[in-house]
């Protein structure tokens, strides 16, 4: 179930990106023996996916929202979106993101990073840091899209679209700006999974933090 969720997630992100039309730019790559300071940066095939959150909250949202989810080889992008939106609307109301007028409240986004991030400062600092500048860059992207026939008709009855422009720039947001060892992630398909994972761990000890554990789904 949770590997479908972030497949299925996954593959419309990389569909609504490429859509985009958006050149990603380059980010530095650190190997060799590990330390704080390559902790702090990119490192090696740990920062070309893409990051779609926590999988007990998209869990969540995927139940609540599924039935919009369009059918296995439904090509119907403007289905895609909806279900997307919807979705994402679901996560960041859970977690009391939503603002007046469906902007980012990020008097929430601090004092939830501050919970969730109790221990691990450069995380919370990380989180803060993307929402702002997210929240920021969505409203340009949304005010095109507004603009556009094409898109009013691809976003006819979809849930917030500004959140899902959010959403998407917070997805490559590691891409484009920073990649910290807490975002780095391989994959089992290209053989990276188990080598980005230990270097994460080792990045953990290096700061003095307890690997988080993930909570069951």
């Amino acid at each position: 179930m949770v590997n479908f969720v972030c497949y299925w997630t996954f593959l419309i992100l990389v569909a609504v990106s490429k859509a985009q039309d958006e050149e990603t730019s380059s980010v530095a790559t650190a190997s060799g023996e590990l330390t704080e300071k390559k902790c702090n940066t990119s490192r090696d095939d740990c920062c070309s996916e893409l990051y779609i959150g926590e999988e007990e909250d998209l869990v969540k949202c995927f139940v609540i929202h599924s039935p919009k989810l369009p059918a296995d080889g439904d090509a119907d992008v403007g289905k895609t979106l909806r279900f997307l939106s919807c979705f994402v609307e679901c996560l960041y109301k859970q977690k009391k993101y939503i603002g007046k007028s469906d902007t980012i409240n990020m008097k929430m986004v601090k004092l939830d990073a501050e919970k969730t991030f109790v221990d691990r400062p450069k995380e919370k600092d990380y989180h803060i840091a993307m929402f702002d500048v997210c929240r920021k860059d969505a409203v340009g992207i949304y005010n095109l899209l507004k603009a556009s026939p094409g898109a009013k008709v691809l976003l006819k009855e979809a849930c917030r679209p500004y959140l899902l422009m959010v959403f998407m720039c917070i997805s490559e947001y590691h891409q484009k700006h920073e990649c910290p060892y807490f975002r780095w992630e391989g994959t089992a398909k290209a053989g990276t999974k188990d080598l980005c994972e230990s270097a994460k761990a080792e990045c953990y000890q290096i700061d003095g933090i307890t690997l988080p554990t993930k909570s069951p789904v």
